[in-house]
């Protein structure tokens, strides 16, 4: 007759095991006590979550020229966050899309080359009736929690929030799968490359590059 036997965890074992429980539950990973963070609720294969196809047409979603440029499987998914997150009373307005490549100025070392917004691959939203940065800022405390269940929202449809990065970015949505988050030297030179060098004329090419 088999005896059956109880085996412990180690101490550090099992604080690992309830530290990833309470992180799969909070979708956060505790670091980031202003928002969730991003990297531990976005999903490991951002081309390949499930979206429910828009029902609204491009024109009756406020700021809809805004899409124009956009890699089509990013204009998808903002039309489903739009859509979701006016089911819940939240109402959106696109303010900026697809923006031409310019050359950042006297450039940080090591820093970001280029928006994804030059690549069709980045959009930013704003709580609708609030004018820009600078009122969506002033009204931040009061509308937190909408930005958080939008942010919410946004990550389950494969996006990255950029409020991880501060709250001057809590507009900011990109989609570009296989790719890191900040354009630097080397991913900029592989960008370049697949457009022949040519950033704004040909840079929906750059697409063949998302995973």
């Amino acid at each position: 007759m088999m005896s059956s036997q109880i085996t412990f965890s180690p101490p550090q074992a099992l604080l690992s095991a309830l530290t990833l429980t309470f992180t799969l539950v909070l979708g956060g990973c505790g670091a980031c006590p202003e928002a969730p963070c991003a990297r531990a609720a976005q999903p490991s294969d951002m081309r390949h979550v499930e979206v429910p196809t828009p029902k609204r047409p491009v024109l009756e979603v406020r700021g809809g020229e805004h899409l124009e440029g956009l890699h089509p499987e990013l204009k998808r998914r903002v039309r489903a966050l739009y859509e979701r997150a006016e089911k819940e009373g939240i109402l959106l307005r696109l303010i900026s899309g697809y923006r031409p490549y310019r050359p950042k100025r006297n450039p940080k070392p090591g820093g970001s080359l280029s928006s994804w917004h030059a690549f069709g691959a980045a959009v930013d939203v704003n709580i609708h009736g609030r004018k820009g940065m600078k009122g969506a800022l002033e009204h931040l405390s009061e509308d937190l929690p909408k930005w958080k269940r939008v942010g919410a929202i946004a990550q389950e449809l494969g996006l990255t929030w950029g409020y991880q990065w501060g709250k001057k970015e809590i507009f900011h949505f990109e989609w570009h799968p296989g790719l890191p988050e900040a354009i630097r030297a080397p991913t900029f030179k592989r960008l370049k490359r697949a457009t022949g060098g040519e950033l704004r004329g040909r840079y929906q090419e750059a697409w063949s590059l998302f995973k």
